[in-house]
């Protein structure tokens, strides 16, 4: 998260707005909910830590998900089942 980009993210109900830059009022980051709002002034890079290493977690999993899909045997070998004419 900390690449320059200044974008809100998902965590589940939750929405993550980073450290606000390029305003003459830096605003810190924040987690909002349902009206909520929770400053994250002395944590927000750890949490943005945090969402980087699930954001890389993800994209692994889908990574091996799509090579495994890719990988899967036809339904009659994996059944036992010999072709016979």
């Amino acid at each position: 998260m900390r690449d320059g980009q200044n974008r809100a993210a998902r965590v589940g109900k939750w929405t993550y707005t980073p450290v606000s830059t390029g305003s003459a009022l830096e605003k810190g980051a924040t987690l909002q909910c349902e009206g909520l709002e929770v400053d994250l002034q002395y944590s927000s890079s750890v949490f943005e830590d945090f969402l980087d290493v699930v954001r890389r977690i993800q994209n692994e999993f889908n990574r091996r998900s799509q090579e495994a899909a890719s990988l899967k045997t036809p339904a009659g070998e994996c059944s036992g089942q010999m072709f016979r004419e």
